[in-house]
């Protein structure tokens, strides 16, 4: 589906209008629209950097910190990435202190098979008895589990058909799937699921966002009231050109 509409685009020219009248939302409208689809298995193809993850953390958080919600199982492609998303969900759930009433971050360490691997996973546990877990990119890693897994810059996963497998299990008792990721090429296997579901092959939620959307919706704006730099129309354009200048001929592909 799309994620721009016409009702999104008068909310962006509203948003446009009031913005020095009134603080804004915490999240812009694409993060909103994202965390209002409840679907069991949900996929978006997205530019780089435009804050789809973060605000995966803020509804993760929420689920996770529910009595009526379940465990979180997040996969990222690096450790970094693990870390920061965990960091993320700390701080949502610092800021919805009514439901975190006791949140614990924790390393651990788990020991595979006679190889003594280790396998390093981060985790915040609820009062709820709940956990937000990231877990390295091992599809193993998901077996016997329950609830919601994120898998995160899907594109750049080496065993990404087998960790997908593996979360379809946790569908069987109720758990979701949130597939989130920029694109690494025409034949790579997650632009090939894009295709898929909207081919009607699978039916399942699917979003694009582009860096053209995110602006339109406030992106900028929102990086100048983090950074306290002044909005204006020149700056956004020159901001926007600068980074497509960055990109270069990979511009296409990553914004």
């Amino acid at each position: 589906m799309s994620i721009i509409t016409p009702e999104m685009r008068q909310l962006a020219a509203d948003v446009d209008y009031k913005w020095e009248k009134r603080a804004p939302a915490v999240l812009l409208p694409y993060q909103q629209a994202w965390l209002a689809d409840q679907a069991k298995v949900k996929v978006c193809e997205k530019s780089r950097r435009i804050g789809l993850s973060w605000a995966e953390a803020c509804d993760d958080t929420l689920f996770a910190a529910s009595a009526n919600g379940q465990d979180v199982w997040y996969i990222g492609y690096t450790k970094d990435m693990a870390i920061e998303f965990i960091l993320d969900c700390a701080q949502w759930a610092e800021h919805f202190q009514s439901v975190a009433d006791a949140i614990e971050i924790e390393e651990d360490v788990f020991v595979e098979g006679e190889e003594k691997k280790s396998v390093f996973a981060f985790s915040i546990r609820f009062a709820s008895g709940n956990r937000i877990t990231a877990l390295s990119s091992q599809p193993r890693n998901l077996r016997g589990k329950q609830g919601r897994v994120v898998l995160d810059e899907a594109a750049f996963h080496q065993n990404q058909a087998e960790i997908l497998k593996a979360a379809m299990a946790l569908l069987i008792w109720g758990g979701s799937l949130r597939v989130i990721s920029t694109h690494d090429g025409d034949t790579n296997p997650f632009n090939e699921l894009i295709k898929d579901i909207r081919a009607g092959r699978f039916p399942y939620s699917v979003y694009r966002i582009t860096f053209e959307d995110a602006l339109a919706q406030g992106l900028y704006r929102r990086i100048c009231l983090r950074t306290g730099q002044a909005w204006t129309e020149e700056g956004q354009a020159k901001w926007a050109a600068d980074i497509r200048a960055f990109y270069g001929d990979d511009a296409e592909e990553e914004l």
